[in-house]
């Protein structure tokens, strides 16, 4: 099948990761990117976009256009923003084609809900809670697609456990932005005399000062967040807070790499876990820390929990199954 992506080039995004499993399962892919139509800095053209809406609909309509000279089967759209009139040129251009949208996020990233004013002919999210208000309330052809690992990418170093662990150094990890509710978690875990290092970019707007000196300034991706995850004790997991009744795409990174984590209690876990969600997750701070006290000496324990979950998730839980399951859907 001939496949179009709109969305970003990034490595390790979502977008990433959807054209290298289709890929992989032996598609042809054409990916395009906002950069590819406007040579302009991101963070200028984002903006634009939301200032601009004559310039929103020039970009978006160039991308239509190279779309549509690509003649695909199926379109799959992935950015939020997408203009609305990007999609019905693309839909009038190219008739019988399918145009589906892929949203990975929390329900507070819909920017302008341009999504929902856009003729997709089918919708994919991950939340459940998303699915039966799209469903229940628009009538949209919402369906459930949890997120994902990709075993290309997330993968666990070759390096004995126990030596990594000893080399690395570090208890407790957790990485990505330091937005201002994630940082008030970790202050109680520094404030509890707990060792966390913090992997990714701080909130320059709100910083927390508690949990500055715990910062690695290194924003870690690739084989590099495998080592740091893998060799890391325990990997701390606090989901956002819009995470309604599903859970980020850390949770499977980290289970697919063969890291121990410890996250938010979400009941939903059930139903991707082959362990019992009780041993490693929490439903208010002071478990958390009652939980990484218990966790931090008993290496073992966690080895044995790392590699029933790392054997699950390669087995139901990759980008692989997931494009399977939106194709079989769609088809």
């Amino acid at each position: 099948m001939n496949i179009a992506i709109i969305g970003s080039k990034d490595f390790d995004s979502l977008e990433y990761h959807i054209q290298d499993s289709l890929r992989f399962l032996g598609h042809n892919v054409f990916h395009i990117d906002v950069k590819d139509v406007i040579k302009i800095p991101y963070k200028y053209n984002y903006w634009a976009t939301k200032f601009f809406p004559k310039y929103d609909e020039h970009v978006f309509t160039k991308i239509a256009d190279r779309i549509i000279d690509q003649k695909p089967d199926l379109v799959i759209g992935v950015y939020r923003f997408i203009h609305p009139s990007c999609i019905k040129k693309i839909k009038k251009e190219l008739k019988n084609i399918k145009v589906i949208h892929i949203n990975p996020d929390a329900l507070t990233t819909f920017e302008y809900q341009q999504i929902f004013v856009s003729d997709y002919d089918a919708y994919f999210t991950k939340d459940p809670y998303i699915v039966d208000f799209m469903k229940g309330k628009m009538n949209l052809n919402a369906h459930y697609l949890p997120e994902a690992f990709n075993q290309r990418v997330h993968k666990p170093t070759d390096k004995d456990r126990a030596i990594l662990e000893k080399e690395t150094d570090i208890d407790v990890v957790t990485f990505g932005t330091m937005y201002p509710y994630r940082a008030n978690m970790v202050k109680n875990l520094v404030d509890n005399g707990i060792n966390v290092k913090l992997f990714g970019v701080p909130d320059r707007r709100f910083p927390q000062k508690a949990v500055e000196n715990n910062f690695t300034n290194e924003f870690i991706t690739g084989d590099r967040k495998s080592e740091v995850l893998s060799g890391s004790k325990i990997v701390f997991n606090n989901f956002h807070y819009a995470e309604i009744e599903s859970v980020n795409v850390k949770f499977f990174e980290i289970a697919g790499i063969g890291g121990f984590q410890i996250c938010d209690y979400k009941p939903i876990i059930k139903e991707y876990s082959v362990i019992d969600p009780e041993k490693f997750t929490y439903k208010n701070i002071s478990e958390a820390i009652e939980k990484i006290r218990y966790y931090i000496d008993k290496p073992e324990e966690r080895y044995a929990i790392c590699e029933q979950q790392r054997a699950h998730f390669l087995e139901h839980h990759t980008y692989e199954r997931r494009m399977q399951t939106m194709l079989e859907v769609i088809n």
